[in-house]
């Protein structure tokens, strides 16, 4: 089982271009839940209209999905959420 810190850690490589900051470090990341190979994640962009959103969500999915569990990343407050959220389900 993995460790929620060493998923913070993989959250801590996902790099916003435009800012160059992580995406835990800049706060986008609201929750982390871990249990067995399961990590729930929301994942609030820096605004509504983020141009890098879905990039980001999939970037965090993938890098999560590197520890050899399943991310469940669920993006709030973005404009296409709805959209987003069903194409990270796949």
């Amino acid at each position: 089982m993995v460790e929620k810190s060493e998923v913070v850690e993989k959250l801590k490589t996902v790099i916003d271009p435009h800012t160059r900051q992580s995406v835990w470090d800049m706060g986008l990341i609201e929750r982390v839940e871990v249990e067995n190979d399961v990590v729930d994640i929301i994942f609030r962009p820096s605004s509504p209209f983020c141009p890098i959103g879905q990039q980001l969500a999939f970037a965090i999915k993938r890098s999560v999905e590197d520890l050899g569990v399943k991310a469940r990343v669920k993006v709030v407050g973005y404009v296409k959420e709805n959209e987003l959220n069903e194409a990270l389900s796949r």
